[in-house]
């Protein structure tokens, strides 16, 4: 490469940008702007939240037959948040509790409130704490004036007998044995002691005023009723605090700085990749897609310069507006916080030394790097400005994904994270953050990103050397053509939208919350709809489209070996994807306790989770996904390429991996066998068979690793089988440039 050449054309990019106002302000001004926005949007609401919580005045009221004696204990908890005890203690006595006469047994329990609110007084901004105001109004509806924010909260105060009448009544609805009293006077004592008045507070969680002033009250209210049980405890001759009997205190060991550093850690990951992201892929759109759209290109292209050279000229111009980002942010980091010139909360006052921030900067220089690759590479890959924008939603997911593991405590630098790209930055600045520096590890995250950039800047050469990357003229004849023609170039689009569907309409729509409407919105709604609109809209052959092909007699025996083998060599892949993403094992058992509820019956569950997914899903993935994208990807790739996206449909994060190991052989079947049969039967069994062992309480994972090595020369052997009596999938590209395909599947082709 001529480097004089590469200076120019990059000096003319340059030129260029600059010259765009557009652009400096999205790719240069915004990001400059973005953290000290924040920074400063973060002491303005604290110091504008903590004048607010100086003086709020609390709006309450108290219904019920119970309310006298509990506004006298407001009345006491008052007093002694003030610090008048003396005063608490003549109130208590003027006008204490009235059921049964005795404090000691007129405990109040309260419902709903919060402990970890810090509740009894609000801290000004000269570090001293004065108590709470809380004024009690007159409310003939309590429910609707807390609905139209008059009230913050409102206290239902109820007899001993009115809250025993309660309890049974709710037992009596819940039980699925009404007759059984035993065990409705147990569900009630484990609750509360019969007798006992109750306290229901009712608040909105989502207002602070009401939140935080419940929270306040309910504190109040308890430190009284604390008093009343040591004083009646006196009483009776125990002089010594019940609580003093044994002391207990939680010592946080971790310094204010470190505490801050892990919460603001967590996020400063996810802030860099967004604001490179949307920084570089201004500049990215414009340098490729938009001279296409401009019909600039074809004239540099008519110069002596090599199109090489146009394209690291290109990717230096990008690699540049990623780098000053970066380094813009870092530099922000150490003026801000480093040197104290915003002076934040005492929770989020964050120690950022010199070091911290350049170690910080040398970890997001190969971040930066694959950035702007892939932004190149989109850029090139499109054909316009507008498609351009459709293909950046995939790779700003993916990333995003990636960088939010340093939102998982559980994950840490010393596992297999390490040599994830971007995930292992995430999780190192979480660490360096909170002022731990594992070299090794950093030395190991920053080789695996170092690797990465260098695998993705090589990438980006060998791809935007090719003549439909850099013109797309091929893509035009498609275009005119539509239809089936077209179908290649849409079906990451169809199946991008299909994920948005089942990701989303869950959460806005409460009937897809249970077991059955989600199985049948997703199989029905989403898969073979789906599939029924892409055929239909694209005009496409449906045997072609679905491998409506027969197979040889080898293939079934094979696909039976697969179905207990495939899951068995599972076992390692979950083991393996546990030391990457770590789950707590509690989440793990509701998950299947969800999926697989016990009150169903099997064959209601070997329907929904295993005959439908066979069919309904194999012809989504194996069927168009596959038939979309065989002309455009090399067959290894191609079976990775569906495996993942049939992972990702599984919204868990932690089956992404297990279900993406499970597509790719699924793929493989297809691959090798050019019939989408084989898969339906791999895919419902695989499924049962897993059930099955569920329901029947087998763990294969207690099961010694030598049996499980057992199953290996099975899962080979029956993979033999499919490649020894292959008939390939028609229309294959072949394995290397240059090699043509195999006979069989010349055959095919014919």
């Amino acid at each position: 490469m001529n480097r004089a050449k590469i200076g120019l054309l990059f000096r003319h990019e340059m030129r260029m940008l600059l010259r765009d106002r557009r652009t400096v302000v999205l790719s240069v001004l915004l990001p400059l702007l973005v953290l000290p926005a924040i920074l400063f949007g973060m002491k303005f609401m604290s110091e504008w939240r903590t004048e607010r919580l100086e003086t709020t005045t609390y709006r309450y009221t108290v219904v019920g037959a119970y309310a006298d004696s509990v506004r006298t204990l407001i009345a006491r908890g008052e007093l002694l948040a003030a610090g008048e005890p003396r005063a608490a203690g003549e109130a208590r006595a003027a006008g204490g509790p009235a059921e049964n006469g005795d404090p000691a047994e007129s405990v109040v329990p309260v419902e709903n409130g919060d402990p970890a609110e810090i509740a009894g007084s609000v801290e000004t901004g000269d570090g001293d704490r004065r108590p709470a105001s809380f004024q009690e109004v007159a409310a003939a509806m309590p429910d609707s004036s807390l609905e139209s924010g008059d009230l913050d909260f409102y206290l239902d105060a109820l007899t001993g007998s009115e809250a025993d009448t309660l309890d049974l009544a709710r037992a009596a609805a819940d039980t699925t044995e009404p007759e059984d009293e035993g065990a409705l006077m147990v569900t009630v004592a484990d609750e509360r002691y019969p007798g006992v008045p109750v306290v229901r507070v009712y608040y909105r969680a989502n207002r602070d005023e009401s939140r935080r002033g419940s929270a306040l009250l309910v504190d109040r209210m308890v430190d009284a009723r604390k008093k009343d049980r040591t004083e009646a405890l006196r009483g009776r001759g125990l002089e010594s605090d019940p609580d003093e009997a044994i002391r207990l205190s939680r010592v946080d060991v971790a310094t204010p700085e470190q505490a801050a550093g892990f919460y603001f850690g967590r996020l400063l990951p996810l802030l860099l990749v967004f604001l490179t992201l949307t920084g570089a892929s201004v500049a990215a759109m414009d340098s490729v897609a938009g001279e296409k759209e401009r019909g600039s290109l074809e004239t540099l292209l008519t110069t002596s310069v090599r199109r090489i050279e146009i394209i690291a000229a290109k990717q230096l111009t990008i690699l540049s507006v990623a780098l000053f980002i970066t380094l813009a942010q870092a530099a922000n980091l150490f003026v801000y916080l480093g040197l104290g010139l915003i002076e934040l909360p005492t929770e989020l006052d964050i120690d950022v030394s010199p070091g911290a921030v350049l170690v910080l900067f040398a970890l997001y220089i190969p971040v930066a790097i694959v950035v702007s690759s892939l932004l190149l590479l989109i850029s090139a890959y499109a054909k316009t400005y507008r498609e351009t924008q459709l293909y950046l939603l995939p790779v700003f997911l993916g990333l995003m994904v990636l960088t939010a593991a340093g939102l998982l405590p559980a994950v840490s630098l010393r596992s297999l994270i390490a040599v994830v790209p971007v995930a292992n930055v995430s999780v190192a600045v979480r660490e360096i953050m909170v002022g731990h520096y594992d070299i090794p590890m950093l030395l190991v995250t920053c080789a695996s990103m170092l690797l990465a950039a260098f695998l993705m800047l090589r990438w980006s050469s060998r791809m935007l050397d090719k003549e439909r990357l850099v013109t797309a003229q091929d893509m035009d004849e498609a275009d005119l053509a539509g239809g089936a023609a077209l179908f290649p170039r849409r079906v990451l689009l169809w199946f991008l939208g299909m994920w948005a569907i089942v990701i989303i309409a869950p959460s806005n729509v409460d009937a897809l919350t249970r077991l059955e409407g989600q199985w049948a919105f997703n199989m029905f709604g989403v898969f073979f709809l789906g599939s029924l609109l892409m055929i239909r809209v694209h005009r496409l052959d449906w045997r072609q489209a679905l491998a409506i092909r027969p197979v040889r007699p080898q293939v079934w025996l094979a696909v039976l070996l697969l179905v207990p083998s495939t899951l068995l060599t599972g076992i390692f892949v979950v083991e393996l994807s546990s030391a990457f993403l770590p789950f707590p094992e509690e989440m793990l058992e509701q998950f299947a306790s969800e999926l697989l509820p016990e009150d169903f019956p099997l064959w209601q569950i070997m329907l929904m989770m295993a005959i439908t997914p066979g069919i309904v899903e194999e012809m989504a993935f194996r069927g168009l996904l596959l038939h979309g994208l065989h002309r455009r990807l090399r067959p290894v790739v191609l079976i990775l390429v569906v495996g993942v996206i049939f992972g990702l449909f599984h919204q868990a994060l932690f089956r992404i991996i297990p279900t993406t190991y499970l597509g790719v052989v699924i793929t493989t079947v297809a691959v090798l066998s050019g019939s989408i049969f084989p898969c339906m039967l791999l895919h419902a069994g695989n499924n049962a068979f897993a059930f099955l062992l569920y329901r029947y309480g087998v763990e294969i994972e207690t099961w010694p690793p030598e049996l499980l090595l057992l199953n290996l020369p099975v899962f080979v052997f029956a993979l033999y089988l499919l490649y020894r009596y292959r008939t390939p999938y028609p229309g294959l590209l072949p394995f290397r440039k240059g090699v043509r395909a195999g006979p069989a599947n010349e055959r095919m082709q014919a």
